[in-house]
This record gives structure tokens, sequence and C-alpha cells, in this order.
């Protein structure tokens, strides 16, 4: 039985590599061209810069609509009536 199963798994392995298949060492096969691709082109700098402006960083990252994480109003600005949440009851 073993004869058979490696003679099966031989004939499976000829019909995977058929005769007509690229070859190597074969001239007149085209082959996909070559490109040149450098290994530090996606290379992200991290070179210290100078310091922005406090004030201007400040406002770039504040909140649009006035509102801290916690959901309440930012410092300096008091809630009128009219816009301070209401409880229900």
């Amino acid at each position: 039985m073993s004869i058979r199963l490696l003679a099966l798994l031989q004939a499976l392995a000829l019909m995977a590599f058929p005769a007509h298949s690229a070859s190597p060492d074969d001239p007149a096969e085209t082959v996909p061209s070559a490109r040149y691709q450098s290994v530090i082109s996606d290379v992200k700098s991290y070179r210290p810069v100078d310091p922005l402006p406090w004030g201007d960083v400040n406002r770039r990252v504040a909140p649009k609509d006035g509102s801290t994480k916690e959901g309440q109003s930012s410092p300096g600005k008091a809630k009128t009536p009219e816009t301070a949440p209401q409880h229900k009851h």
C-alpha cells in the first residue's frame, strides 16, 4: 500500500509542474522589469523643531463648541439659564 501511495504522490507532484512551465534557464522567457524604491523613501523626520506660540496651539486644539471633555463649560464662560443643562423630574 505504501508503494501505491508514493506513486500517487509522485504523479501528483509531476502534474503540479507541467513540462511547458517557465524555466529559469530559458533566455526567451519574459520577466517583469525590476524597479528601484529607496529604503528610506517613506521615512518621517522626527528632528526637533522650534515650539509654536502656546496661544495658537491652545486655540487649535480647543473644542469648537466651547465645552471640555467632561461636558462642562470651559473656564471663563458662564452659562446662562437658557444654555444651562436642565434636569428632568
